[in-house]
């Protein structure tokens, strides 16, 4: 019999230790390949899928189940219908699981025998499962976990005590769980101002800061010498703030954010698009994942999920239509309240008018091109979507709560890579709730709203073009099994580093890395530091978790010494560590990319020799001016972004493409070479001048 795939059903909201228990004894199971906890997109009590999407990927490390969104509210809809839309020819074996609670496990005896009916009869509209998909049922230990007064753990139990602040009954929901991790559920639930400190609050309540910072991929020079000006205050504000409850004061530090790995993160994918992970950011990936991924890529088979699509150097813009005309969005701010084409096109002028007037019309030639390509965006946007029918654009766009995510290219405003043609490219759709947070991504959805402008003859417009995401052309590499065998060698050594089974999530390795530099930092001092310590910290520099705040880990410690050094660390050594920490898994990923990128022939680009050419020439004409460059942290910059070129490949590996976007285990992830390192030199390195 083939190994069994269980369809978890269930409304999750939120996520419970009960959940991830019950999905975790399917997964034991000897006969079951993988969970796929089905979760639908209704919000309960303020609680949405993507904060239980987040739950899931705290307390989860069993790769063998992963999270899948529905469209359907009702649990075992969500299960008849995931069969339903199998392909005819697929093949398998299925169970439903449900544990004893209430009448969950009732519907687990009629799954089979609707199953089969649904294969030879189908349903009322004549759709049926594919002929070769059976039923397993499964008998595992099916009963719930308990509180303490024998009452399951569920899920409403878990909304109350989050509505009562009751702490306590919320930890028991999550039993096993480590303190820090629940704490850190618990103020993401409550909205506790200590997690307003986090990066993705930072980065969704102020990316529209960043946009006007580095439209077209980089600062005015006056507008970055004001905003490092801000970054030192807010610094110092924040140091002074520490372990305190903390809102922030948008009068004191409007138009700036702290830290730059959130400014990078939003450099690199703009705007509203959000943040995609390289596989080394996952630390939820297996070291088998991971050898997985590899495979896949250097065999051309990364598209088995999905298709594989390019990942485009270009402006990025969301686009919906609300009340009867389309509204943008370049971050959370106007995802809530979308801008006409009015207000966008004036926002792009007044921003350009105002570096005028304070730097004159020349400092202002490089912005003006972008002004014109998002007016001409706004236009022909208008002008194509208004062709659809009022029935189209409310099932496509559900009047606001759907936007197209998509990228402007645009010769004029060329940042890394040069294009010579003028075209808006559809990504995805993405639906957000009333608050500006995303219920769910459709993937395909840029492909299906391009057909749908094509077939209205809407998408040849005055300046632009629509197309689709661009569906890269992979192929084996020609020494596929060598290239293999040396990334397989290099992940087993890391994972051999600390003991580890290939079954291990990649974060054990991250959490045994730092470790090591703790106790290590405690034996020179003498100090016999408790395991709470140990993992208090762990969790804040390795995974960015301050739950915890500093000052209470440090009432924990009862050596002076390790205290100094835990101060200073945290302030000023701890991001040195973490580059140290990821860098072996960023090594081989960024390689990998540039083998894999190196391999494609069908890119955007309509010359791919000529931008290559151009960036090379680009690169080395900067480099020589930036060597006698009298600012010592420019060069050390330069050298630093140089040598991670040479370690990818050097010039040889750049090819005229940011990367490729593929999905992995329902999730998605992108491959980038050396785009990374050579866009920090033309971009932020060049206008450090």
């Amino acid at each position: 019999m083939n190994k069994t795939t269980v369809l978890f059903p269930g409304g999750f909201k939120p996520l419970t230790g009960a959940h991830i228990a019950l999905a975790n004894r399917y997964a034991q199971s000897s006969n079951v390949e993988r969970v796929i906890m089905l979760i639908g997109p209704k919000e309960r009590d303020g609680v949405s899928r993507k904060d239980s999407a987040e739950i899931f990927n705290l307390i989860n490390s069993n790769a063998k189940i992963i999270m899948q969104p529905t469209d359907y509210n009702s649990p075992i809809m969500a299960a008849y219908e995931y069969l339903f839309a199998l392909p005819e020819t697929d093949n398998g074996t299925y169970a439903m699981a449900a544990s004893k609670k209430g009448d969950d496990y009732v519907r687990t005896m009629s799954f089979a025998g609707n199953v089969e009916k649904y294969k030879t009869v189908g349903d009322k509209g004549g759709r049926k499962i594919p002929a070769g998909i059976n039923v397993n049922p499964l008998e595992i230990d099916a009963d719930p976990l308990t509180y303490a007064n024998g009452n399951p753990i569920s899920a409403s139990t878990v909304r109350k005590a989050i509505a009562d602040n009751d702490y306590q009954t919320f930890a028991a929901s999550y039993p096993g769980t480590n303190e820090a991790v629940v704490k850190n559920i618990w103020q993401m639930l409550t909205g506790v101002q200590e997690s307003l400190l986090s990066k993705s609050w930072w980065s969704d309540a102020l990316s529209e800061d960043i946009d006007e910072l580095f439209e077209g991929g980089y600062p005015n020079p006056k507008l970055a010498k004001a905003h490092d000006k801000k970054i030192k205050a807010l610094r110092k504000h924040l140091d002074k703030s520490a372990g305190k409850e903390f809102v922030y004061d948008f009068t004191n530090f409007s138009k700036t954010v702290f830290g730059a790995p959130i400014k990078e993160s939003l450099l690199t994918e703009g705007g509203a698009g959000g943040h995609m992970n390289h596989p080394y950011d996952s630390y939820g990936l297996t070291f088998n994942d991971m050898k997985e991924i590899v495979s896949r890529a250097l065999q051309g088979r990364l598209d088995m999920e999905d298709a594989v699509t390019e990942k485009t150097d270009g402006q990025n813009i969301q686009v919906t239509w609300k009340n009867g005309e389309p509204g943008f969005a370049r971050g959370i701010k106007t995802i809530r309240n979308p801008m006409t084409t009015s207000d966008i096109i004036a926002s792009f002028q007044e921003k350009y008018q105002k570096i005028v007037d304070e730097s004159g019309e020349d400092a202002a030639k490089g912005y003006k091109s972008v002004v014109d390509a998002y007016t001409e965006t706004a236009a022909d946007l208008t002008s194509a979507l208004s062709k659809l029918s009022p029935r189209t654009l409310q099932s496509i766009f559900k009047n606001g709560r759907v936007f197209a995510n998509m990228e402007i290219i645009y010769p004029a405003t060329t940042n890394i890579i040069a294009y010579e043609a003028a075209v808006l490219q559809f990504h995805n759709l993405v639906e957000y709730d009333e608050t500006g947070k995303v219920v769910q991504t459709d993937l395909a959805g840029g492909t299906t709203l391009q057909k749908v402008i094509h077939d209205a003859n809407a998408h040849l417009q005055k300046t632009f073009s629509f197309i689709p995401p661009n569906k890269m052309q992979l192929g084996q590499i020609e020494d596929f099994e060598d290239r293999q065998d040396a990334f397989f060698a290099e992940i087993d050594s890391l994972r051999n580093q600390f003991g580890l089974k290939e079954t291990d999530v990649v974060s054990e390795y991250h959490k045994a890395w730092w470790e090591n530099v703790i106790q290590e930092k405690a034996n020179q001092l003498g100090y016999s530091i408790p395991q709470e310590v140990i993992e208090l910290l762990i969790y804040r520099w390795a995974f960015n978790n301050k739950s915890t705040s500093i000052t209470k880990i440090k009432k924990l410690i009862d050596n002076e010494q390790f205290v100094e050094w835990v101060s200073v660390f945290d302030k000023k050594d701890f991001k040195l560590y973490q580059k140290q920490n990821i860098k072996p898994f960023e090594s081989i990923f960024l390689r990998l990319g540039a083998v894999v990128l190196k391999n494609i022939k069908n890119y955007l680009a309509a010359n791919p020799s000529k931008a290559v050419q151009q960036i090379k020439n680009n690169l080395t004409s900067l480099t020589k001016e930036l060597q006698t460059s009298d600012n010592i942290e420019t060069i050390k910059k330069l050298e630093t972004h140089l040598k991670q070129i040479e370690a990818i490949g050097g010039f040889d590996s750049i090819v005229p493409i940011e990367g490729v976007v593929f999905t992995y285990g329902g999730n998605t992830y992108k491959l980038t070479g050396s785009f990374a390192p050579v866009n920090q030199i033309l971009g932020a390195l060049k206008y450090a001048r």
